[in-house]
């Protein structure tokens, strides 16, 4: 072989997890975001006679903005008190990364059935599959969360 490729570059210039989660501007972008996303599927989803098209693209719009909702809730707290981002929810590091990887799942299980789909016919278990992907995401996003409230309340504990 000629040249070989050299992955060591690339990754140093990826940016790190941590760094992505505790961006300033990712609060306000996945709350207003996902909220935007989760509203614009559910009035889509709303008419009775509602094609297979509008149920389709509003799926994708839930499936996308609740886990970019959850991103965002999980962002740390702006450091401007009047900001309307002030929410109180201020997660670990870890507490981030668990909201991160459950989201990224919720995102993965529509696309396993779109892209396997088609190719294996969309046989059972293939749904049985996202939907246990998307579970399992489901689960890690809440279990972030109860985390930092769990937290919360031992060290609110009254004395």
């Amino acid at each position: 072989m000629k040249g070989s490729l050299d992955v060591g570059p690339v990754a140093e210039s990826l940016p790190d997890l941590d760094d992505v989660l505790a961006h300033p501007r990712l609060r306000p972008i996945g709350l207003v975001g996902g909220f935007g996303l989760v509203l614009a599927g559910a009035l889509l989803g709303l008419p009775a006679e509602s094609g297979f098209f509008a149920a389709v693209v509003s799926g994708v719009l839930v499936f996308v903005g609740v886990p970019l909702f959850c991103v965002g809730l999980a962002a740390p707290e702006p450091a401007d008190e009047s900001s309307p981002f002030q929410l109180g929810v201020d997660l670990t590091r870890l507490q981030r990364r668990v909201v991160a990887g459950g989201a990224g799942l919720v995102l993965v299980a529509p696309m396993t059935v779109a892209i396997f789909g088609p190719v294996l016919g969309f046989p059972d278990l293939l749904w049985l599959l996202a939907a246990t992907i998307a579970l399992v995401g489901s689960v890690l996003m809440l279990t972030g969360f109860i985390a930092w409230t769990s937290r919360e309340l031992v060290e609110k504990r009254p004395s």
